[in-house]
């Protein structure tokens, strides 16, 4: 028979890895890890460009060791930020990450002028379906 796998969801993982850094490198480097993070992920891809040194390098380290992905890390980073919204679509699987991560960025960006606009062809729309 085939087993059937169960994967952890990100949040839960993305939580524990978080507490995992805390207690590995102290609060210091906890308050500042969505930089640092930033960072790693950019080293990860253009390992010629950049240098770490210090705590970066550290935590890198124990990120390759833990076999995480700085940018999947980075990506969670921002997936963190997204509103309760979006993150219970993700959660319940309506949405992928980067679907979710492009309605962020569009709703972030968008000017009230378009919401207001999209509001008025939404309620146009309601009174012509009754």
């Amino acid at each position: 028979m085939k087993e059937t796998i169960f994967r952890k969801s990100w949040l839960e993982e993305f939580e524990s890895l978080k507490n995992q850094i805390k207690e590995r490198f102290g609060e210091e480097s906890f308050r500042n890890l969505s930089e640092i993070v930033s960072k790693l992920a950019t080293y990860h891809y253009h390992r010629n460009k950049y240098l770490l040194l210090g705590k970066e390098k550290q935590i890198y380290d124990f990120l390759i060791e833990s076999g995480h992905n700085p940018y999947k890390i980075y990506r969670w980073y921002l997936l963190e930020r997204i509103p309760e919204q979006l993150r219970f679509q993700l959660k319940i699987g309506m949405i992928n990450q980067k679907q979710a991560s492009q309605i962020h960025f569009k709703r972030k960006h968008e000017s009230e002028s378009q919401v207001c606009l999209q509001i008025k062809m939404l309620g146009l729309s309601l009174v012509r379906s009754m």
